[in-house]
């Protein structure tokens, strides 16, 4: 590193006259490592990712990655010389100093704390002189302190961990003894003349897993910036993406929080105004200001209807709908063969145009419809009218689906119904509980027996990853867009694979669902997505769900699942202890979302308080927002509670409206019931991951008091025995409401009544507050104005009355001897120990009845296979800008030009495991190829020899299905070789990774693993570089450019002579259009070809095969294709689609269309010079020769 200039004499003048004692510091955000393991200042910065620092690093990473949270992860003593290094005081932090020494304290390094430095160079003073902060360091020169803030927190630990200051002093070996200036509350400080020292690591740091200690942050791999040609050590790609994700997220959550709308709201309640604390998001989440000003700002100024693109408001209007449909497809992992339907309201109309879906004009086929005891009525009464029977799946005491009784039910309906259809509908998650249900044992169970696997994700999608197009892949697949955050009025969306869908007329009639229409006949569209989507298109709604996805993934669903379950172990540990408050479901707190359902029962009882008086006493004392009633799970809420079938008739009697009632004459609006009160349910409250655990904790000490306290305030409340809603004596009508008779339209613009907003005090003075409101409201319980509700219950019913009344807390308090009735239902006790599902359930899939050939022939294309088509895949098939050359070979020129990627920060490196046991070897995962599709190939590769003896073959593994398939052809064409001891070659694959949020294909890691073969996997932000490079006309072609160049670079660098890429038929022949018509040249792929090194030599052994055949094989075999979302190109009308539906259209005219493209392509397929100057020479003596 170049040593800064210096500055001018006036400032050194300046700055020589300050005292020479200061100094300055970085520090590490990892645990130290023993000296044996450091190799200079190159190998230490390296293994703790604090690039950039000399030559090594061309790549900066961001300031916020460099020193968010180190402090609390360093325990040890460093010495260093900042004196070169800090030309300013954020090149301080951007560019850290040459470290000299590092040396721990203890072998655990988890005592003491040292920081030694060396003098700050007196030319940059000045850049400390005002207490200036960058980012998480500030220097005080008046203290001679150094005062690092701590990183936010995202378990809400903020008031623990205060800022942390170092008061500097000058040993006699000019080194620097910091203290730590922390809060004696803080366990594990000693007190040492004014500033406290560690003696031992605090609890906060090491307590119940939750600590920062424990982070993906502070567990980061050592995955610096690295030269493409340094070793890497092969690590664990889990870690990485969880401290990236985390890094990335935890201050994105303090944002969040401040941009919610409604999290300053107050209302106005009979005990005064309180803020609004909104503890709902299970039922609908919240806006959120950002979405909401792009919308405003960047989509209504050009909104238009769509269905119409020669118009700019049109056009705009109908590309956010595209693109809003690409997030949702990126998110969950969509194919080509996957439809994407925004569905109006929700869930509840994603289900009932499945339904329709799935018949056909005739419905007569019969169905057997398997669910969970959990589902919602929105995935249990649809498939009511579409079936013949229905059957439930039982619950373990974990809350999890009974693996076994799903295998028994399956097992039964087979048995007793043969090869009827069958459709598996589960919710990912309870609504209820939160509890998270184990998607992929049940989808393989399900697709054993050849059913149909449809998941209800509500309440699960806007927390866990979506994955359709898993190593089981699902069927269908709905959620409620207004449940994620930021979601607020967006549609319901439905994934369901192409293959299952029969309708082809639409469920709703109407523009946009119509292809042409006359007097006499009218067609519609064939395209499901467009079909389906009848009417003005919700665009508004699609923009900001896709905005609320967004929001999501920026997030990290990683970050999120540690948060929910972090917030989850503390509810539960407080609830718990509360002995009237009984939560409804099982007990276990791993894989479960902060959502709880409870009842508090009365004191001195066996009866609980009504779940709409508690919800409201919440909302009056504390402002939160909770939801009370059966959450729309009848049949598993009553499970919850202990209703069984004849008391739930019994309860429908008593509440039910009287059949007799005039609706039409006396205008009811609502369904009447004079004992509507008697409908039993709970509360529901929910946690959103991005409160603070100051915030949990609040909402938890309110639930508690409560508890503790309902009965103080139940003589203030009266019901309504119509309605069941609970009221304050006082507010009988809502004083705080908002009304839209009040808006008026004038010149002046819109008009309506002021609202003056009270000042609300904070959640700690609403619960002291509270704690005297219960002490006056005991103490003025007046028997004799409290009315006697008891009479108010019809003679007859009186036995199903499960809550207590006002009359009865105001009888006990004074003394009577008043003898309260018992319950009519006792809540579920589910065991304490959560039973964990039997591994072994899978392995005995064989006992399942199967159904006939031909059943199971059709059911073998569940698993929809992605086409590779989609740039960041198979970009070296795109074509570019019209007038442009397209490249379609490797040349090393091109590593040449992508030395300015050379950060290497993420590599993985699968090694192949030599002498594997036999059993082991037959439990890989490796496909037989159809016969016919192997010879094409095999010929290819004889004729041209393109595999010789002692190559190592390194397959260039996209993801998608003809790359997949190559490698599965070559290992079955490795076999037999080896078998008829022929040629002998070497076999593996590598993934480059182009560094798309859209696009992952890390799951190939652990497939390559699997498989048991050499794999490289590279990733690299290819495409934030095109982003960032001036007058790029095509990320298509920089895609495949640089990607072209890394695939060259590493193959030579491993050592490995010959690429393989999966290019077919169809490719080749779109390819030579392309050419012909953008560029005027015939030429196409060639089939094999040598760098102009002759060090490398690439082969594309499927140019025979056409992609049908390739995509029926992937389908067949499962083969765990990548989902292709390029943000890109996305899904648009490119030239290569042009000319892919062109060859379409004339292959159904002549369909030897592709034999004949076979045999014009030949004398350009066999060109194999790299150098342009010789392709054409080549190409027209093949030509010559082949006349």
């Amino acid at each position: 590193m170049n040593e800064p200039t210096s500055s001018s004499s006036t400032s050194n003048d300046r700055t020589k006259k300050k005292s020479e004692s200061s100094k300055c510091f970085y520090a590490f955000r990892t645990g130290l490592p023993d000296n044996s393991e450091i190799q200079g200042n190159h190998d230490l910065l390296t293994a703790y990712g604090l690039g950039p620092v000399e030559r090594a690093f061309n790549g900066t990473r961001r300031v916020k990655e460099k020193m968010s949270a180190f402090l609390p992860h360093v325990i040890g003593e460093l010495h260093l010389d900042a004196t070169k290094e800090a030309s300013s005081l954020r090149a301080l932090i951007e560019k850290p100093p040459i470290h000299k020494e590092i040396s721990n304290l203890s072998s655990s390094a988890m005592q003491g704390f040292k920081l030694s430095a060396g003098p700050v160079d007196e030319r940059y003073r000045h850049l400390f002189e005002r207490k200036q902060e960058v980012d998480v360091l500030a220097y005080s020169e008046k203290s001679n302190m150094i005062r690092i803030k701590p990183p936010y927190d995202p378990y809400g630990r903020n008031d623990l961990l205060k800022p942390w200051s170092f008061r500097l002093s000058t040993d006699p070996v000019r080194s620097l003894t910091a203290h730590v200036l922390l809060s004696p509350s803080m366990t594990g400080m000693s007190e040492t003349s004014g500033s406290f020292q560690y003696t031992t690591v605090p609890h906060f740091l090491t307590n119940c897993g939750d600590s920062l200690l424990d982070s993906p942050l502070a567990k980061k791999k050592r995955m610096g910036s690295r030269k493409f040609a340094e070793n890497v050590p092969d690590v664990s790609t889990d870690d990485v993406e969880k401290s990236e994700n985390w890094n990335n997220s935890y201050e994105l959550l303090s944002w969040m929080r401040n941009d919610e709308i409604g999290s300053d709201a107050v209302m106005e309640g009979p005990f005064g105004p309180r803020k609004v604390v909104y503890c709902d998001y299970t039922a609908s989440a919240r806006s959120f200001s950002s979405i909401e000003k792009y919308i405003q700002s960047e989509v209504l100024p050009f909104y238009g209807n769509t269905h119409s693109s020669v118009t700019v408001t049109a056009e705009q209007t109908t590309l956010f709908m595209h693109e809003a449909k690409q997030e949702i497809r990126a998110m969950s992992g969509c194919g080509d063969q996957d439809s994407v339907i925004f569905t109006g309201s929700g869930s509840t109309c994603a289900v009932e145009l499945l339904v329709h879906l799935l018949q056909s004009e005739a419905g007569n086929e019969d169905v057997v419809v398997i669910h969970s005891i959990q589902e919602h009525h929105s995935n249990l009464l649809p498939w009511r009218k579409l079936a013949k029977e229905m059957r439930s799946v039982e619950e373990l005491e974990s809350g999890h689906v009974d693996l076994d009784n799903l295998k028994a039910v399956l097992k039964e309906v087979r048995e007793n119904h043969g090869d009827i259809k069958i459709i598996g509908a589960f919710c990912a998650c309870s609504n209820l509980t939160g509890v998270l249900i184990d998607v992929q044992s049940v989808t393989k169970i399900l697709k054993s027996c050849n059913a149909i696997s449809i998941w209800d994700y509500a309440s699960a999608a806007p927390y866990i990853p979506i994955t359709f197009n898993g190593e089981t892949p699902l069927d269908a697949l709905f959620f409620s867009g207004h449940k994620l955050p930021g979601g607020v009025s967006s549609p319901g969306v439905l994934i369901v694979k192409k293959y299952l869908i029969q309708a082809t007329k639409p469920k709703r009639i109407g523009g946009g669902t119509v292809f042409f229409v006359n007097d006499s006949d009218e067609w519609f569209l064939k395209e499901v997505e467009h079909r389906e989507e009848g009417g003005t298109a919700d665009a508004v709604g699609a923009v900001r769900l896709a905005m609320a996805v967004k929001m999501k993934r920026a997030v990290g669903e990683e970050t999120i699942k540690q948060l929910e379950e972090t917030i989850s172990r503390r509810v539960f540990k407080s609830f718990n202890k509360t002995n009237n408050l009984v939560l409804l479901g099982p007990s276990t707190v791993e894989g479960r979302l902060p959502v709880l359902s409870f009842l508090i029962r009365s004191p001195n009882s066996n009866l609980f308080f009504h779940h709409n008086y508690i919800s409201v006493l919440l909302n009056d004392l504390f402002g939160i927002q909770t939801r009370a009633g059966c959450m729309c799970a009848g049949p598993y809420a009553q499970k919850l509670l202990g209703v069984d079938e004849e008391l739930s008739r019994e309860f429908v009697n008593a509440i039910q409206e009287s059949p007799d009632l005039d609706r039409t004459h006396l205008r009811r609006q609502a369904e009447y019931s004079q004992q509507e009160f008697l409908r039993p349910g709970f509360t529901r409250i929910s946690f959103p991951y991005f409160f603070t655990m100051q915030q949990v904790d609040d909402i938890v000490s309110a639930v508690e008091f409560v508890a503790e306290h309902a009965s103080d305030f139940l003589h203030l409340y009266q019901v309504n025995t119509e309605t069941g809603e609970w009221h304050h004596q006082n507010q009988r009508v809502f004083h705080g409401r908002r009304w839209l008779g009040y808006i008026q339209f004038t010149p002046s613009g819109l008009k309506t009544k002021a609202k003056i907003v009270p000042d609300v005090t904070d959640m700690n003075t609403c619960l002291r507050l509270a704690q005297t409101l219960a002490l006056e409201a005991s103490q003025s319980i007046n028997l004799s104005k409290i009315p006697d509700g008891r009479v108010a219950v019809n003679e007859k019913f009186q036995r199903l009355r499960w809550f207590v009344l006002p009359i009865e807390i105001a009888e006990q308090r004074a003394g009577r001897n008043s003898q309260l009735q018992g319950t009519v239902f006792i809540p579920r006790k589910y065991s304490d120990v959560p039973v964990k599902q039997i591994p072994e359930i899978l392995g005995k899939l064989d006992e399942i009845p199967k159904p006939s050939e031909n059943d199971a022939k059709e059911e073998s294309t569940c698993q929809v296979i992605c086409d590779d088509v989609v740039c960041l895949l198979k970009c070296d098939d795109q074509s570019t800008k019209a007038g442009a050359t397209e490249n379609v070979g490797v040349d090393e020129s091109e590593a040449e030009d992508v030395k300015q990627m050379e950060d290497w920060n993420k590599r993985v490196i699968v090694k192949r495991i030599e002498n594997l046991r036999k059993e082991e070897e037959r439990k890989q995962e490796w496909q037989i190829p159809p016969l016919e599709m192997y010879k094409k190939v095999t010929d290819v590769i004889h004729q041209l020899k393109m595999i010789r003896n002692g190559d190592k073959v390194l397959v260039c593994l996209s993801g998608g299905k003809d790359s997949l398939s190559l490698l599965h052809i070559l290992r079955h064409y490795q076999q037999r070789c080896n078998k008829a001891r022929s040629t002998s070659f070497q076999l593996g694959a590598i993934t480059v990774d182009p560094g798309s949020a859209e696009f992952n294909p890390r799951p190939l890691i652990e497939y390559c693993r699997k498989l048991n073969i050499d794999y490289f996997y590279e990733e690299q932000d290819i495409i934030g570089a095109a982003m960032k490079t001036p007058g790029l006309r095509s990320i298509c072609a920089f895609c495949s450019r640089m990607k072209r160049g890394r695939l060259a670079a590493a193959a030579q660098f491993h050592g490995w002579n010959v690429l393989a890429m999966g290019q077919h038929l169809d490719d080749l022949a779109e390819s030579f259009f392309i050419a012909a018509f953008q560029n005027g040249n015939l030429s196409t792929m060639k089939a094999q070809y040598t760098t102009k090194d002759n060090q490398l030599r690439v082969i594309r052994p499927l140019i025979m095969v056409r992609e049908k055949a390739l995509r029926n094989f992937a389908e067949e075999k499962k083969l765990p294709v990548v989902a292709e979302n390029c943000p890109a190109c996305f899904n648009q009308a490119t030239e290569r689609h042009r000319i892919k539906q062109l060859l379409a259209q004339q292959e159904l005219i002549f369909p030897d269309l592709f034999n004949s493209l076979r045999s014009a392509l030949k004398p350009l397929l066999l060109v194999v010079s790299a150098h342009t100057s010789e392709m054409r020479t080549q190409a027209v003596q093949n030509i010559v020769n082949s006349s």
